[in-house]
């Protein structure tokens, strides 16, 4: 494994992770049976929606996530505090961002006058909202695993890309509520032969980043005082390919970040978890160059770009 390092201008996204936001504008997808397997959780992405069961065990659970979509999509799973409900979200937080979205979109209002609406219109609540991790980018047609260790409670599960016409995924319909029940499951963590370190401000990878499949364990051994932490999505560059165009691509504050069509093929990854977690996902390597990318804290060097020989 080769590893090298870019240079990244520090862009105004300290709130970036607000881009968590938005709303559900269709009616969610049919809601199949429950897995046979406790542990094994079965999300299928199209555009846009979810079909996924309604309610999963807590403890160490899997979820095999699979895009049937012709665009990028990935998983984010926030928990409710107690006392919030799905629909409490839904509308109290994400309608509020979206007109929020629609004025730096449309309007071209500024990042301070972003800060100044979300500030206003947020509910108190929103700022304890716990986030849990999920699968990273994954491209149409493939598939990733992602292992989390969930408590019990209420969940919103969610995509935030954009569209090519820069809707939110979220407000498209790739938004719906998962219950993690009191019922413990009886898996385990796996056991993983690379191992990511997220701390202020480095991504450490150990490991032998060889072809095949890998189980990838994600840490985050600390978060940054302001933001919302780390996250990992992996991304299979090109020859060609400048992974700083990728990496400003990935800044969802900016009017044409996160949206379709991406610039490269992604693996998957991680998304945000708390500080002190471990999760864990999939990845199938082939030879040649990837961007280990951290969404919200890459331009403060959260990132790695690796070269599989």
């Amino acid at each position: 494994m080769m590893i090298s390092k870019f240079v990244l201008p520090l862009p105004a996204f300290l709130f970036i992770s607000m881009m968590l936001i938005g709303i559900q504008s269709r009616a969610q997808s049919a809601v199949p049976e429950p897995n046979s397997q406790s542990d094994i959780v079965l999300i299928t992405a199209s555009d846009y929606a979810f079909d996924a069961p309604k309610e999963v065990a807590s403890g160490w659970t899997t979820f095999e996530y699979k895009n049937e979509g012709n665009e990028p999509h990935f998983l984010f799973l926030t928990r409710m505090p107690e006392d919030v409900t799905f629909d409490e979200y839904a509308g109290d937080a994400l309608v509020p961002f979206n007109a929020v979205w629609y004025a730096l979109r449309d309007e071209g209002i500024n990042t301070e006058e972003v800060y100044e609406r979300l500030g206003a219109q947020m509910p108190d609540w929103f700022w304890t909202l716990e986030f849990t991790g999920g699968a990273g980018l994954i491209s149409a047609g493939r598939t990733t695993d992602v292992t989390l260790n969930l408590e019990p409670g209420i969940y919103a599960m969610e995509c935030y890309m954009k569209t090519e016409d820069g809707e939110l995924h979220s407000m498209e319909g790739m938004l719906r509520e998962l219950v993690v029940s009191d019922t413990p499951s009886e898996a385990a963590a796996p056991e993983a032969d690379i191992a990511i370190t997220l701390s202020n401000f480095e991504m450490a990878i150990d490991g032998n980043l060889s072809p095949g499949n890998h189980t990838v364990s994600v840490h985050v051994a600390e978060n940054p005082e302001e933001g919302y932490g780390h996250n990992v999505h992996v991304a299979r560059l090109t020859e060609d390919t400048d992974a700083q165009e990728v990496a400003e691509w990935m800044n969802w504050f900016d009017v044409n970040g996160l949206q379709n069509p991406s610039p490269v093929i992604f693996a998957g990854g991680m998304q945000l978890l708390p500080e002190g977690g471990t999760g864990y996902f999939s990845l199938d390597m082939e030879p040649g160059r990837y961007l280990f990318y951290s969404e919200y804290t890459g331009h403060l060097g959260v990132f790695q770009e690796v070269t599989v020989e």
